[in-house]
């Protein structure tokens, strides 16, 4: 009977393929329950705590905007103020003068969250109808929103918000429409965070790293001829004494609060592990390691950085669904105890399941490994 015998292994097939999607690790529904869970649970247990909040980063644009109108210097010395120190290069304290409050910026980050959502196209198949894709994105906007960071986010008027979105939008979507965000963010609110992710970017994709370096260039162009140049020579002049911020303590969860050394430990590791990730691992897998490797740049972190473990999570399960779930469950609490140990979990579970795939699947791939979210499963 040469027909049953040349049947058999493909029926064989077909049945390991069926448990294969039938397996609930690799299901996108679980992913999306799992992070909503753990969000939203989180979120209500800490809303009280963060509510709690003093401090309001909002006021030192605000007074920063006041010195850059009235001719003052922009920049002060640590011993000369009581206040928090102005740090971002002179177009935000321009862009505060203009439009600024705390209104228009808790307007802003909503939107620029909003742009989470732009990571349906990377985590659901080609073959995810369009219905799917607009319910994926809006739960990763509720995530984004009601994650325990962005609520610290909104309650310090801080401006991490844009670069959770514009990171998110630039790794989703390709070209200007990915880069100019993320060249406006880093023109305005200049931080080491987003050090990794930019060296990720002209090494993976070097186009849009010239497009995000075109667009910042712009934006500081426009403000210097706008507040004249000499504002961007002081900003140029005032670097070097932001390195003391290896030494703040108060509301400070990054390696330099445990001890300067380490976080230079920290900084070494954040660009070599993604050098290395952009050239071993799969484009989403190292774009989430570079994302997290951010929090190990950055010498102080605040409560709110460690929403970029979002998008990061995110990259990691497009490409390694049971990696991903395992970062949606555990990052949270982790977090709370430790921001650079959640930053170090997302890399060393990219590093550890370097084989996966490196999606978004087309549609009868995705069915195969039964990692689409398309909830009608493919036969």
């Amino acid at each position: 009977m040469p027909n049953d015998v040349s049947v058999r292994p493909a029926a064989r097939h077909r049945s390991a393929a069926a448990l294969l999607r039938g397996l609930p690790l690799a299901d996108g529904r679980v992913a999306i329950f799992a992070a909503l869970v753990a969000v939203l649970g989180l979120g209500a247990g800490l809303a009280r705590t963060i509510a709690l909040e003093q401090t309001r980063d909002w006021t030192v644009y605000e007074q920063a905007a006041a010195r850059l109108v009235e001719g003052k210097p922009l920049y002060l010395d640590r011993a000369a103020t009581t206040d928090g120190l102005y740090l971002y290069p002179p177009a935000a304290a321009a862009l505060w003068a203009v439009v600024g409050s705390p209104e228009a910026l808790l307007a802003a980050k909503l939107a620029f969250l909003c742009m989470v959502g732009t990571l349906a196209l990377v985590v659901t198949s080609s073959a995810a109808s369009r219905l799917t894709r607009w319910l994926v994105a809006a739960a990763l906007i509720v995530v984004a929103v009601a994650a325990p960071p962005e609520l610290h986010d909104f309650a310090l008027g801080n401006v991490m918000a844009f670069y959770i979105g514009a990171v998110a939008l630039s790794v989703a979507v390709p070209g200007w429409l990915g880069a100019v965000p993320l060249g406006v963010v880093c023109a305005v609110a200049l931080k080491p965070v987003i050090g990794p992710y930019l060296l990720w970017l002209f090494i993976s994709r070097r186009s849009d790293a010239v497009r995000v370096a075109i667009t910042g260039l712009a934006v500081s162009v426009v403000v210097a001829a706008a507040i004249g140049p000499e504002r961007y020579v002081e900003y140029l002049s005032a670097l070097p004494g932001m390195s003391s911020m290896f030494h703040q303590s108060g509301g400070n969860i990054g390696l330099s609060a445990v001890a300067a050394p380490l976080a230079v430990v920290g900084l070494i590791v954040a660009y070599v592990g993604t050098v290395f990730a952009s050239r071993r691992l799969s484009l989403h897998s190292s774009a989430a390691v570079a994302i997290a490797a951010g929090l190990l740049a950055q010498p102080t972190l605040g409560f709110n950085y460690l929403g970029l473990l979002i998008p990061a999570a995110a990259l990691l399960w497009s490409n390694a669904p049971r990696a991903g779930l395992a970062a949606i469950v555990v990052l949270p609490p982790l977090a709370i105890v430790s921001a650079p140990l959640a930053a170090a979990l997302v890399m060393v579970l990219a590093f550890a399941t370097p084989g996966g795939r490196p999606g978004p699947l087309a549609g009868a791939q995705a069915a195969a490994v039964g990692t689409t979210f398309d909830p009608a499963p493919s036969g």
